[in-house]
């Protein structure tokens, strides 16, 4: 008995570390800003599946870069606006840029404030497939046709045009795919989330909280055999 106790304490040991550390870290969060802290390091990063910046669309107005990455969407490497749908195209109007959904026309002032959001209840024509410019003036395709507004976008008249400048996707330039990684990397995951995953076993998975589960059970078999032992050598 005393022999499968030692071996259990050994086994456990690490781990009654790891819990106790964690448990003062995350007590201590506010105190030490660990909410405030983000990753650096990339292997670490790579575990969370944040390292390969993969945007769902990338388009460029003037000297303006306008991407997506899930529901956020960017302006050059400063996140603006939250947007479920995605991305059709992007048009430069009047000091503005317009950023085109399958639903709604996201507008934004030159400098990549975002400004409101127009859909079929400001006139806006439904189920888009794509924006683009006629002699200045904005157009978007959609599966009904072509429509062509003024540059207040508030009327649109549906008609037969050619030669519109059509917006095409664009490759993500690298001198903005920097600064986008070292966004995601700076305040993509905190090292509270970090610690309280140590805490409790997700950061190995789905699996790591049965892991604590087995190890809490070997340290009740510990206690169990310890008070055994001590009752025993009392009698």
């Amino acid at each position: 008995m005393r022999r499968i106790h030692r071996i259990l304490g050994a086994t456990i040991a690490l781990f009654v570390l790891l819990l106790a550390s964690t448990g003062i870290l995350l007590n201590h969060t506010t105190d030490l800003n660990l909410d405030q802290r983000y990753l650096t390091w990339n292997w670490l990063l790579n575990h969370y599946g944040v390292t390969k910046l993969e945007p769902d669309a990338v388009f460029l107005i003037d000297n303006k870069v306008i991407s997506q990455f899930g529901q956020q969407l960017f302006v050059d490497a400063t996140p603006v606006v939250q947007e479920s749908r995605l991305l059709k195209g992007a048009i430069s109007q009047e000091q503005t840029f317009v950023v085109a959904t399958d639903q709604a026309l996201l507008i934004f002032t030159e400098d990549g404030e975002f400004v409101e959001k127009m859909t079929s209840s400001s006139g806006v024509p439904a189920m888009i497939q794509n924006i683009g410019l006629f002699h200045g003036e904005p157009v978007v395709q959609t599966r009904d046709g072509l429509w062509r507004s003024d540059f207040m976008l508030e009327r649109w008249e549906k008609l037969s045009l050619q030669g519109v400048g059509w917006s095409v996707p664009q490759p993500m330039p690298d001198s903005v795919a920097a600064q986008l990684q070292q966004y995601f990397h700076g305040q993509g995951i905190s090292i509270e989330r970090v610690v309280l995953d140590l805490h409790n076993g997700h950061i190995v998975g789905q699996y790591g909280p049965w892991l604590l589960d087995g190890i809490a059970a070997l340290l009740i078999i510990l206690s169990v055999t310890g008070i055994w032992m001590w009752v025993k050598r009392l009698g």
